[in-house]
């Protein structure tokens, strides 16, 4: 039996899942009502599952910085990561902190049923997509697009800056500093060439950085 807990900030999502999952007799669903990163690692404190199906956007702190704590703490458990996030915006990112594998939320539910297995078996889950970017990524470093060259907090701010937000509202969202995000935003923008958050937004909108739904 694989013993497997949703973190997502969206109700209607995590019972989706859960409704999913269910329909398969070797995988227990031990919650389905963990709604933020904190949650989540108050719930680990008390038990631990097989697999976790992390969303990358969470209030709070990030599920880059969710997963990260769960490496560290609980590193035998097996973390898949499910958004609506594109492969190539955050999947290389998540791998790199720990992850076992990557799906768009609009897999097909017995893509996510396999990936589910995988982990727990000790596999990695790499879609095609996710494989030839790990491929460009071994080859082509010197080719990669500025906003690669961010850190995983910069670019986090980056895309907040993207979608709109002010700063106090960044700084609300990621549980930091106005002065902090402030700062990261200087570096952001010495890093991608750039003057001010309009510049930022464009190249957002250019590349599809942000997630489709």
């Amino acid at each position: 039996m694989i013993d497997v807990v949703i973190c997502d900030d969206h109700k209607i999502v995590r019972e989706g899942l859960s409704k999913i999952i269910s329909n398969f007799p070797d995988i227990k669903i031990l919650s389905d009502d963990i709604a933020s990163g904190e949650e989540l690692l108050q719930r680990l404190r008390k038990e631990q599952p097989d697999v976790i199906v992390l969303d990358v956007s969470l209030p709070g702190r990030s599920g880059l910085e969710v997963l990260k704590q769960v490496k560290i703490f609980y590193p035998e458990i097996k973390v898949l990561v499910l958004s609506m996030y594109p492969e190539d915006q955050f999947a290389i990112r998540m791998l790199k902190a720990g992850a076992s594998g990557y799906l768009h939320k609009d897999s097909a539910p017995e893509v996510l049923i396999d990936a589910i297995r995988t982990v727990q078996e000790g596999g990695e889950y790499l879609s095609p997509a996710i494989t030839k970017l790990l491929y460009r990524e071994m080859n082509n470093k010197n080719q990669d697009l500025p906003h690669k060259q961010l850190s995983d907090r910069e670019y986090e701010v980056f895309l907040a800056i993207g979608e709109g937000k002010a700063n106090n509202q960044i700084a609300s969202q990621l549980m930091l500093s106005a002065k902090t995000i402030s700062t990261y935003r200087s570096r952001i923008l010495t890093k991608m060439n750039m003057d001010n958050n309009s510049d930022i937004i464009k190249y957002i909108l250019l590349h599809n950085l942000l997630p489709s739904a």
